[in-house]
This record gives C-alpha cells, structure tokens and sequence, in this order.
C-alpha cells in the first residue's frame, strides 16, 4: 500500500502519460496526409482514456491494487473492464461512444479505413470532447494542455479515394450502419468561441489593426442559419412526429406510415426544397434533416388526401 505522497505521484504518472496519449490523437487526426491517422487516432485516444479511467479508479479507491484482477495481481483490467467500472448504465452516452472508437480499432487490423475519415469525424470530435470535460471534472488540480485545442479540422477528402472496398466490404457496411447509430444516439455537438480585447500582445492570439483609409468597404454577407435549429428532425423524428400531428386530426387509425411518409416526399420533392429538407453530407453519405414547417406542409398532404380518397 502507498502512502498518500506516493499514491498522488503514482496517479500523476497515469495522467501525464494520458494526457500525452490525448495530444498524439489529436495531432494525428489533424494531419490529412497520413493514411493511418483514423487508425493511429483509435489507438491513441483508447490508450488515453483507459489511463485516465485507472488514474480515476485508484483516485477513488485509495488504493493502486483497485486496477488488478482479483484473481490475478500481477494483471491490471484493460479499457473494457474500467468503462464497466465506471459507467454503469447501458445507455451512458460516453460509454457508448468509447465502445464504439474501441471497436474501430479492434478491427483496424482487418479493414480498409481510409475511407471513412471523414465520416468517423463526428464521432471522433465527441470522444475527444468527452475525454477533455471527465479529466477537467474529475483532476481539476491538473493542468491539462490548453495549447493544443482538442478539434478535429474535418478536411473532405473530395473523389480522390478509391471507395470500391467501402462498397464490397460486408464489414465496413457493418460500421457504416453502428456510425449511423453513433450519430443519431446524441445531441450536436457545439463550441463556444469568446473573442476578448487585451492590450498585451503576448496574449493575443489574433492581432489586428485600426486605421483611418481601410481600402475597399466592409461587404455584407448573408450569416448561414444554423441548421441544427431550422432543420432538428431526422428521418424516423420527423416520420413520428408527422404520425402523431396526423392522429390529432383523423384519429389513431389515421394509416400513416414510413411509406406514405417517402411516397409523399418523392412526389411533392421535398427533399429538393431545403425550407423542408437540409441535406447535411458525410463524405458520400447524405443525412437528411427536416424541418417544423414539412412537418405541417407533408401533415396537410396527408389529411387532404386522405380524406378525399
């Protein structure tokens, strides 16, 4: 048993050695040229959070033994067993997505992943967002690096990528289909950026320049809306809530369905018409997004038809 000084130590050990982990991910999947960087960063960022998980382990047990099998001393648990330990719940967002990166590089070594670069980056942002507030929250005594911001630059690759194997592949389908659940099982993710004045240029991080003949004039733009407020319903969202807006009006055996749903989406082209849809693209996969007013507009449809049928 440690004392308290050495037990302190011990886990700063584990921290640091986290913490590095956590800037090696990051600084991977921010170099576009490297074709390993989705796999590289899997095995960086699993690493990182199955330290900084043991590091939590031993802080609350008091005890640097917490981290060994029972059966065994001489074996401390692996990445699994620690996400067990701590997130209990099934459904634990944070856990669910650990789980999901862990199972990307478990089988990194039998797929063709390049591909999915861009695509994986959602999911990936999240679990670095997800590290970066569970150590804040839990070791705020610790200086985690603020140097190295923890965001992934989502660089599109364009056509240049052969997708044949992404096609062919049953078990890249497999992935295709648990990301799709990767995505749709959380809230956005946003960040928050404060622009604040100082007089000190060693504190600056952006300079810049006041003066009186600024040359060409300042050019208003049209601001993108955000697209998670205009657009929040994704297709299975938008299908209940069409359902349920129906049944108001022609009572619970109103027929609705996903068919009639895709049937009057198809020849009333609402999918063309971005006040109804938004298409938001991951690489070559389209998610579609649908807004309040072609919950009302397709909810009309509907009731107008089905009533004169």
């Amino acid at each position: 048993m440690l004392d308290e000084v050495d037990l302190k130590k011990y886990i700063n050990a584990l921290l640091s050695k986290s913490e590095e982990a956590y800037l090696m991910s990051i600084e991977i999947i921010n170099k576009p040229t490297i074709n390993y960087r989705t796999e590289g960063f899997c095995f960086f960022i699993c690493n990182a959070w199955e330290l900084l998980l043991k590091a939590f382990i031993i802080n609350k047990a008091k005890d640097i033994n917490a981290i060994n099998y029972k059966d065994d001393s001489n074996r401390t648990i692996g990445l699994d067993e620690c996400v067990e330990k701590i997130f209990t719940s099934t459904t634990d967002k944070v856990k669910n997505n650990i789980s999901f990166i862990r199972n990307i590089r478990n089988k990194s070594t039998h797929l063709i992943l390049p591909e999915f670069d861009f695509m994986l980056a959602p999911a990936f942002q999240r679990c670095l967002t997800n590290y970066n507030k569970f150590f804040k929250k839990h070791f705020p005594d610790y200086s985690l690096n603020e140097k190295i911001t923890p965001f992934i630059a989502l660089v599109n690759p364009g056509n240049n990528q052969d997708s044949s194997s992404l096609v062919l592949n049953p078990a890249n389908l497999l992935l295709l289909d648990k990301l799709q659940e990767e995505l749709d099982s959380d809230e956005n993710l946003t960040q928050t950026i404060k622009l604040v004045s100082t007089k000190k240029e060693s504190e600056a991080d952006i300079k810049y320049t006041i003066v009186k003949d600024g040359g060409e004039k300042a050019k208003i733009i049209n601001v993108p809306k955000d697209v998670n407020i205009t657009h929040p319903y994704k297709t299975r969202e938008i299908i209940n809530r069409i359902s349920e807006t129906v049944e108001l009006t022609l009572g619970p055996n109103h027929g609705f369905t996903s068919n009639k749903f895709y049937d009057i989406c198809k020849r009333k082209n609402i999918k063309e018409n971005q006040e109804y849809c938004y298409q938001v693209k991951y690489y070559n996969t389209n998610i579609n997004m649908y807004s309040d007013i072609a919950i009302e507009y397709i909810s009309e449809v509907y009731i107008s038809e089905y009533k004169n049928k």
